[in-house]
């Protein structure tokens, strides 16, 4: 089968979720033709008033029509008019903004802030575009077998890394296998990395992968899958250096303070980036926002929700709400430290979190109160599941004494890149209080908070943000640290659950595979070793000669197309 045709059988059903266009209006939730009309009924023990949905079990075959419309923000999407019709202008310096720094140059990790910044230096096989339609890439075109269990990879000839060597099909096979080590701690490659039985490079451009199941997500895994340079990350300077075939080159990483890239003169894409230079600024939220407003910064990422709005209503900015976002807040739980252990324990911290005041009051309509990831796009989406969490702190009361849980304390870590998360934190804390439960809040840099949620070494929960949930839920399910059915960061295990999404992954009938993502659902739901709190696309506010500003489908934005007017 070739790409078209490929593509044309995507299309017609294994993937319409994931392939759907964006527009600028809202988009409807599908109607739930077939869903239940509420959750199934609890099981916690009758001292506890009402709880979560029992799983349902596993062969359930009731399903609704896979929705077709992509998420959309909540707030328009503002862009002057000023540049309308220029032509692009090369040379300059880019300089963004963002609050606090990265954590690692791997392009193989995926924490917050790398989208704009480090994966600038790579490329991946193939990508979604802003209407989640896979393109090429490194990938020049491929052929997709039509049931799905094997595709062969034609490779783009001539391609350079930035050392000058060139691009070839064991580049490929040794980023296959090197997301496959457990040591590195990537999940979010490893688990589909690991669908491919078999990896041949019968020459120096071609690769083909072999599944032994069907893989309908498989284009969500090239999504993340940046393509690394072997010789970097095996040598001395692994931590400190990279190299990718990306628009931009690595200059400097001065931790904590800023990350350098230079333009990529041999970049395959003729005439990009048309910037001569990208620095990245580390700062607090409020003097990113000095350095934006004085004129030192072009772009300022995730900006507070109130300043946003602030921005969003002066035309003389730009206010951007990424149209294709999975991202959405999550507290996550220990379930290593009782009595998280007990999920009527954590299904009271559910019941205790106030999504509405949290959507209101911190994200200034650019979020959406939820207790399941999913956008109404979404093949897992449930209209009578999605907001099950009501707050209610006499549930949550009823259900801690019910547990034996008085007097209980917990340390709660919120990454302090998400000013509204910090801002939150203690409300959440004052409404704990009025049911006997002390929540100690330690708002920490990334590198502290993703060695203690990674090593699951917090006392109690962390809160911060999790993605993915644009894709095919076993992908979102599968990638995302907090929710990977093989090694989340709750300490969180269930043969059901892990089976379920391994059934999904390897499902080819999309009505089957909303069974799958029911059941999944109600797993989420019951056990409660994550919290879904908002989705939370990501904002950036930008100054109006700046052009060209692309959203990923990875929940970042591209700046190969940006030029400065």
């Amino acid at each position: 089968m070739n790409r078209r045709v490929a593509l044309q059988y995507l299309l017609s059903g294994t993937a319409m979720a994931l392939l759907a266009a964006c527009t600028s209006a809202p988009a409807a939730p599908a109607p739930a033709t077939s869903a239940p009309t509420a959750p199934p009924k609890p099981t916690a023990p009758p001292a506890a008033p009402t709880s979560p949905p029992t799983p349902a079990a596993a062969g359930a075959t009731s399903s609704t029509s896979a929705p077709t419309a992509l998420p959309q923000p909540a707030a328009a999407t503002v862009q002057p008019a000023a540049q309308a019709g220029a032509q692009p202008k090369t040379g300059g310096t880019l300089r963004l903004g963002m609050v606090g720094d990265v954590s690692t140059l791997d392009g193989h990790n995926t924490t917050p802030n790398q989208f704009d910044t480090t994966w600038s230096v790579f490329n991946r096989l193939i990508s979604y575009d802003a209407k989640l339609q896979p393109q090429p890439e490194l990938a020049e075109s491929w052929d997709l077998s039509s049931d799905l269990t094997q595709i062969q990879l034609n490779l783009r000839k001539s391609v350079q890394w930035h050392s000058g060597r060139e691009f070839t099909s064991d580049d490929v096979k040794y980023n296959m296998l090197r997301v496959r080590d457990a040591a590195l701690q990537i999940p979010t490659l490893r688990n589909q990395s690991n669908w491919f039985s078999t990896i041949d490079t019968p020459d120096k451009y071609t690769v083909v992968l072999k599944s032994d199941l069907p893989r309908p997500a498989i284009f969500d895994f090239f999504e993340y899958f940046n393509q690394v340079d072997q010789q970097t990350m095996e040598g001395p300077n692994a931590k400190t250096a990279s190299i990718g075939t990306g628009p931009f080159k690595f200059v400097e990483w001065a931790q904590g303070d800023h990350l350098t890239f230079a333009r990529n003169e041999n970049y395959w894409r003729a005439g990009r980036p048309y910037v001569d230079s990208f620095i990245a600024d580390a700062r607090d939220a409020q003097a990113m926002l000095v350095q934006f407003e004085s004129g030192a910064l072009d772009i300022a990422k995730g900006p507070a929700p109130n300043d946003f709005a602030r921005y969003r209503d002066d035309p003389s900015y730009q206010a951007i709400i990424h149209s294709v976002s999975g991202n959405y807040f999550l507290f996550g739980l220990n379930l290593g430290i009782p009595p998280l252990d007990n999920k009527q324990v954590r299904q009271a911290l559910n019941y205790a979190l106030d999504r509405k005041r949290f959507n209101d009051t911190f994200m200034f309509g650019t979020g959406t109160a939820e207790s399941l990831p999913w956008p109404s796009s979404s093949p897992a989406f449930e209209a009578a599941k999605q907001n099950f969490y009501t707050f209610d702190l006499d549930k949550a009361a009823s259900l801690l004494k019910s547990a034996g849980a008085t007097q209980l304390e917990l340390d709660c870590n919120v990454l302090n890149a998400w000013p509204q998360l910090v801002s939150f934190a203690p409300v959440y804390q004052a409404d704990l209080a009025k049911i006997g439960v002390t929540l100690n809040i330690r708002a920490l840099e990334l590198a502290t908070w993703v060695d203690e949620a990674v090593n699951r070494k917090y006392r109690g929960m962390y809160l911060s943000n999790s993605t993915f949930a644009q894709l095919e839920p076993s992908s979102t399910l599968s990638n995302g640290r907090a929710t990977d059915p093989n090694s989340n960061n709750s300490l969180f295990q269930s043969d059901t659950y892990s089976q379920l999404i391994a059934s999904a992954s390897a499902e080819p009938d999309a009505g089957k595979r909303k069974a799958l993502y029911s059941q999944l659902n109600d797993i989420l739901l019951d056990e409660s070793f994550i919290m879904v709190l908002a989705g939370a696309p990501p904002t950036l506010i930008a100054r109006s000669n700046v052009n060209g500003i692309e959203p990923s489908a990875h929940d970042g934005f591209y700046y190969e197309n940006t030029w400065i007017g």
